[in-house]
């Protein structure tokens, strides 16, 4: 059945630091169970859309873009892209709207405050509980990561570190102290925001932009032709920690098949099996520029066959 015309549809940003966990909360959102013809926006820093490759959620008016531009301005791809769909006839009931992960959530809700079609649900931010005193105290990656908590009506912290919680849950409770807390783990089984099943978001907190770092982000995406040495990947990518963000892609490994999925994030990096048909290996990595991750390139380049 298709929604009444008059009716706003709600918006769900999930935003989110990079490495975050956003996908894998969205896939569970996605497995819960969503409204029905819902539409999923899933949007990634580089020009190949790795996160979207893994959304279970498949559909003709799934949109993915992968410019980046979301995170800076309400004009341009998304809001055209958001305008369009709810020009359809048969337009959504839900809209989820997974952000980069360098991205200022507040400026994506303000695409639901100024629409006549849209209302904001609410605002989540996933928060890796691992890298939290890292973020909270680096000059570069501070901006972003406050921003993205300071937008939140709901924050959600995973990867605790035992002995962190109390630690953290107050800091968190500083830097926003109207939003929900929830500890990952603790977590119902009931994922799909409650904004879905009773009152949208009206007349909380104002979603002030606190000042995004523009400057100093990189993002290179590397073609991995050849399979590789997946230690001495492990190694180079733990090795430049220091200016690597984030980096994730699907390759192939010298000592396992099937094409794999690689995730790195802070001090971890994971491998699983790919799903799906075969498709094009490709590392994203983001980080900081300059000469040393320029260095770091070129070595992977080396690395992938490149």
């Amino acid at each position: 059945m298709s929604p009444n015309s008059s009716e706003k549809v709600p918006l769900t940003v999930i935003g989110g630091f990079l490495g975050s966990g956003k996908t894998t909360f969205l896939n569970a959102l996605i497995r819960e169970g969503i409204p029905e013809h819902s539409l999923i926006v899933v949007n990634d820093f580089g020009d190949i859309n790795i996160d979207a490759e893994l959304v279970d959620y498949r559909d003709d008016q799934m949109l993915q873009l992968s410019n980046g531009c979301i995170c800076c301005t309400l004009g341009g791809t998304l809001a055209e892209q958001l305008a369009k769909a709810m020009r359809l006839a048969d337009h959504p009931r839900a809209i989820f709207l997974e952000t980069s992960g360098v991205a200022d959530p507040a400026r994506i809700a303000d695409i639901a405050k100024v629409s006549t079609r849209l209302e904001l649900a609410e605002v989540i931010c996933l928060v890796d509980g691992s890298q939290a005193r890292r973020h909270q105290a680096d000059r570069f990656t501070g901006d972003t990561w406050h921003a993205q908590l300071y937008a939140a009506t709901r924050i959600l912290l995973n990867r605790l570190p035992s002995g962190e919680e109390t630690h953290l849950t107050t800091l968190l409770r500083q830097l926003n102290p109207t939003a929900r807390i929830e500890i990952m783990d603790r977590r119902v089984p009931d994922l799909v925001p409650e904004q879905h099943r009773s009152t949208p978001v009206g007349n909380g907190k104002p979603l002030y932009h606190i000042p995004v770092s523009r400057g100093g982000w990189k993002s290179v995406s590397l073609p991995m032709n050849a399979p590789v040495d997946a230690e001495q990947l492990q190694a180079l990518l733990l090795g430049y920690r220091d200016v690597l963000l984030r980096a994730k892609g699907f390759l192939y490994r010298q000592d396992r098949s099937p094409r794999q999925l690689l995730q790195f994030s802070g001090d971890r990096v994971t491998w699983q099996p790919a799903a799906g048909s075969p498709g094009r290996c490709q590392l994203v990595c983001i980080g900081r520029s300059g000469e040393r991750f320029d260095v770091l390139v070129a070595d992977l380049q080396s690395l992938g066959g490149v």
